[in-house]
């Protein structure tokens, strides 16, 4: 019972858009050009996928922002720990990184172009600069808010500073690094199918795909191409909020828990 009313209350913004989207089409209201009917979508989205290769569009897509956000956790997470094992280091970078963060990651790209070259290297780093923050504050802000009494205890048995990140701090701050990765996922998908649809670099990805369709007018197709865009980015979010529940089931308020 408890599990159909969560699927109702998600699905019930969603059939009221398709319900206003059916009248407008339907009655008139709205030239077919605009807005072409759900029915024409729904078409065009079977075309793109079974002759129009959208499905290796969108594995080149989440290629890239799989890349990212590995790269973003890689180099982040490790140097983030190290800042809240050591907070007097973190405070000679504390500035520097706000003012990073404060940088649009599409400012960057020119600079990339120029740096890295045109091609996959210069998506990848653009998408992985934001998570790369991210994950480094928010591992550094776990780490600094771990629980005293469990670093005291740590501190008792050894004082390897290497196994105090790994063994300690790093679970103190994995709630926070997993709210950095869901934030990433959804930044990266962003900057990714942006570079692709307005620089084009490169054939494939969904950005590409949807700037094509719509230079091409081809209205239907393109709809089509950004609501599986977008059903693409709930499944990652779905994907990366089972991942954390699981991993997290110690937590009390975690999903797995309940």
């Amino acid at each position: 019972m408890k599990f159909s009313s969560v699927i109702i209350k998600r699905l019930a913004f969603p059939t009221v858009g398709v319900a206003m989207w059916l009248i407008l089409s339907w009655s008139g209201i709205v030239s077919p050009i605009l807005l072409p009917s759900p029915v024409a979508v729904v078409e065009a989205a079977f075309t793109l996928v079974a002759k129009q290769g959208l499905l290796e569009d969108l594995f080149v897509t989440g290629r890239r922002v799989g890349s990212a956000i590995a790269i973003g956790a890689m180099i982040g997470v490790p140097v983030g720990l190290l800042f809240g094992y050591k907070p007097r280091i973190y405070s000679w970078f504390e500035d520097t990184l706000n003012a990073l963060r404060s940088v649009p990651a599409t400012c960057l790209f020119p600079l990339l172009l120029i740096v890295i070259g045109v091609g996959e290297s210069a998506i990848i780093v653009l998408a992985a600069y934001p998570c790369l923050l991210l994950f480094m504050v928010n591992a550094a802000t776990g780490a600094q808010q771990a629980n005293p009494y469990r670093l005291r205890y740590a501190l008792a048995f050894t004082r390897n500073p290497l196994r105090i990140i790994v063994d300690v701090l790093f679970y103190e701050a994995l709630p926070l690094i997993m709210a950095a990765l869901r934030t990433c996922v959804s930044y990266a998908l962003v900057l990714v199918v942006a570079v692709e649809m307005f620089i084009g670099v490169g054939k494939h990805g969904l950005g590409r795909k949807i700037f094509d369709l719509q230079s091409n007018f081809q209205i239907p197709e393109t709809y089509a191409a950004i609501i599986l865009t977008g059903a693409f980015g709930v499944i990652l979010n779905y994907a990366v909020n089972r991942f954390e529940a699981r991993l997290l089931h110690w937590l009390p308020n975690s999903p797995a828990t309940k």
